[in-house]
């Protein structure tokens, strides 16, 4: 929920800088700069800028999870030794084994 605490203008922004980004590192709160009436940027702590970066990284690493179980459930594997030797012969490269 965004409150008017959260909302400021772009030139409100720049007469208070320092006021401001102390107050979204203490409430690690993002502060929403308008221009005109819109949404012009979105100001994060740190700290609320890596939460919400590993929260991205977590919920891709599950999309790649989920993908992966439908390619199983459709067949779509094959053992690891066969997809190497599969990708050598592409390239033209000699294994070994």
């Amino acid at each position: 929920m965004i409150r008017s605490s959260d909302i400021t203008s772009l030139s409100e922004y720049r007469k208070h800088l320092r006021e401001h980004h102390d107050r979204i590192r203490r409430s690690k709160r993002p502060l929403y700069v308008t221009s005109n009436g819109e949404t012009d940027a979105v100001v994060l702590s740190p700290e609320a800028f890596d939460e919400l970066v590993e929260q991205l990284e977590i919920a891709e690493s599950l999309r790649m999870i989920d993908r992966s179980r439908e390619d199983i459930k459709a067949g779509r594997v094959q053992p690891f030794r066969d997809a190497i030797r599969d990708i050598a012969d592409e390239l033209g490269l000699k294994l070994d084994r």
